[in-house]
């Protein structure tokens, strides 16, 4: 009876002791080992090590300016109680002890985003602030190139965008079709190979394989029309940029009379006429309820009903009902001249990108998208963008903005504005943007563009060496 009682009373002691160590162990504080701070052109990084990771709570004060981090059961004893950073952002870290454990208190000269996370062996807790900052790295790539790569975080968010400056006097630029020398859809990559360029980036707006909504002239012959005055860059015969408003206004004379062209390689509509070449492909690709004139040196070649083929050097007339009535009677060998007028600026003109909407004027913030009808899938919130623009010494600027993604978010149009502005332009126009925006230096994509691939595009704008 002794024996069991002694063996009784010592499992009960043994258990005493295991319950007190226990408990003992369970009050001692988890000491903070070290509290440290880097600084990057990017973030201050605020460090704090302990022997085992503690239970945080982290709060900003109203005015956002200091951001406060309660440490559960931690002792700061063997830490310095301020760190002064004396950063743009961040000018001091104080830590005291308190009666549940330690605060950490980081003063900041300005409301930034920052984010905090945990590391293990040795276990740390980090908060990262990010600093506004701006920076760029230039490079000639050849005479007459420049590329520039432009970072920057400020209080509208992150942005990262592709700025080449090139030189018309050692370049010239050249619109490429998605078949290169025909309409269809292309990688800027791909359109960039086509001409062995220097770079590219996209240009015009698009929709169906054939559809490009916006004036393109190559070599000095119209490939596509848009359906109103909108602004547009190019070049004219002396390699002279421009960047101003275009409007498409054509028609044919006959014996029969003047007669108005509804457009340049699109669907033909009824009671329409409309011109092909062969930037549309190899064929008009019409049906049989029309008629279709051959026309070589303001002559008529060839009368055909339908799908007539489209050969270099030749011009297509293609009228469906209403027109093609008014047409009738007219014979091969009979003249039918094509007169197109795209304005003073435009005629000269050998290649055209038409776009929209224009963006700087004179060095100053003006976008017309209303006038110009741009609907708001193009100038709603911040999005990946390109734009072109021309400098007050004549030298171009071709803009990527990346977007939708952790490095950039984008820009809206005056925010693209603004930032072609400070890089110098005199007069600028935005092109199409979102998933389309690319840029391509020597065959490599630059940017990051937003669909996480090179989207398919109608129209790349090419910088080809003269």
């Amino acid at each position: 009876m002794k024996k069991i009682f002694y063996r009784v009373f010592s499992s009960v002691i043994f258990l005493l002791i295991v319950c007190q160590a226990a408990a003992l162990a369970a009050n001692r504080p988890i000491s903070m080992n070290a509290a440290r701070s880097s600084i990057s052109q990017e973030k201050v990084r605020v460090v704090f090590q302990f022997d085992s990771l503690p239970v945080y709570q982290t709060a900003v004060d109203q005015s956002g300016k200091n951001i406060t981090i309660d440490f559960s059961g931690v002792d700061a004893a063997k830490v310095q109680s301020v760190m002064n950073i004396n950063d743009d952002v961040v000018q001091t870290v104080t830590i005291k002890n308190t009666q549940s454990g330690c605060r950490a208190i980081i003063a900041l000269n300005q409301v930034v985003p920052y984010e905090v996370n945990v590391l293990h062996n040795p276990d740390r807790i980090f908060i990262d602030i990010q600093r506004y900052y701006e920076h760029s790295i230039t490079q000639n790539v050849e005479s007459g190139l420049d590329y520039t790569v432009y970072n920057r975080r400020n209080e509208s968010g992150v942005l990262k965008a592709y700025i080449l400056n090139v030189d018309p006097a050692k370049f010239t630029f050249v619109p490429v079709l998605g078949g290169g020398r025909t309409l269809g859809k292309n990688t800027v990559s791909s359109m960039s190979d086509y001409y062995n360029a220097a770079a590219a980036v996209n240009a015009s707006y698009f929709g169906g394989t054939k559809d490009v909504y916006g004036l393109t002239k190559i070599d000095g012959t119209i490939a596509t029309t848009t359906y109103l005055p909108r602004t547009a860059f190019g070049v004219d015969n002396n390699n002279k940029p421009i960047i101003a408003t275009v409007n498409y206004d054509g028609s044919i004379h006959t014996k029969n009379g003047d007669f108005p062209i509804s457009g340049v390689n699109c669907e033909r509509s009824a009671d329409t006429i409309v011109e092909y070449n062969s930037f549309f492909g190899s064929s008009t690709g019409t049906n049989e309820y029309g008629i279709e004139y051959t026309v070589v040196n303001n002559k008529i070649a060839k009368i055909n009903t339908n799908d007539t083929t489209l050969r270099d050097g030749q011009t297509v007339i293609s009228a469906h009902g209403s027109m093609k009535d008014s047409l009738s009677g007219l014979k091969v060998g009979d003249e039918m001249t094509i007169n197109e007028n795209l304005g003073t600026a435009w005629n000269n003109a050998l290649e055209i990108v038409g776009v929209g909407p224009r963006l700087v004027k004179d060095g100053q913030i003006s976008i017309n998208a209303d006038e110009e009808q741009i609907g708001p899938d193009v100038t709603g919130g911040q999005a990946p963008r390109t734009a072109a623009a021309i400098k007050s010494d004549g030298h171009v600027l071709l803009v990527v903005v990346d977007g939708r993604c952790a490095q950039s978010d984008g820009l809206t149009l005056n925010g693209l504005a603004q930032l072609l502005i400070q890089f110098g332009a005199k007069d600028a126009v935005n092109f199409d943007g979102g998933g389309s925006s690319e840029i391509v230096l020597g065959g490599e994509i630059e940017n990051t563009p937003s669909d996480g691939m090179e989207r398919p595009v109608g129209v790349a704008l090419a910088v080809v060496k003269r």
